[in-house]
């Protein structure tokens, strides 16, 4: 899962994988080793929810309705607000514009619906 932290909201990109074991009940986290440490959890749920009960960690749980959209082929991604604070799940796909050999990512991606590089030639991060 990558994640990307921004001042009111989180960003996480998941993998075809993370995608299925959600499906399957379970959670998914990402953790930061630094001297304090940070830990973000996706989990599936009744509700699209942020809990932060530990210092450092956060976790996030996504509907069953919103885990369903983001199963769709033609859904790029589920967007949620909670608690004031917005956050973002979307599949991982390539990046739509070429990239340097050294930036290249070994993690699977979804393949691109229709229209994505069209929309997307400008955005990729």
């Amino acid at each position: 899962m990558k994640v990307r932290w921004m001042e009111s909201s989180l960003r996480l990109r998941i993998t075809p994988g993370e995608l299925a074991a959600l499906q399957a009940g379970q959670a998914i986290t990402e953790r930061a080793l630094f001297p304090s440490g940070w830990s973000v959890a996706l989990q599936p749920g009744a509700e699209s929810v942020l809990h932060s009960n530990t210092p450092g960690a956060l976790t996030l749980t996504l509907s069953a309705d919103e885990l369903a959209e983001l199963a769709q082929p033609q859904t790029e991604g589920v967007y949620v607000t909670a608690e004031h604070y917005k956050f973002f799940v979307e599949k991982d796909f390539p990046c739509a514009h070429p990239r340097p050999k050294e930036a290249q990512e070994s993690t699977a991606t979804f393949a691109p619906p229709s229209g994505f590089a069209e929309r997307h030639k400008t955005l990729c991060s």
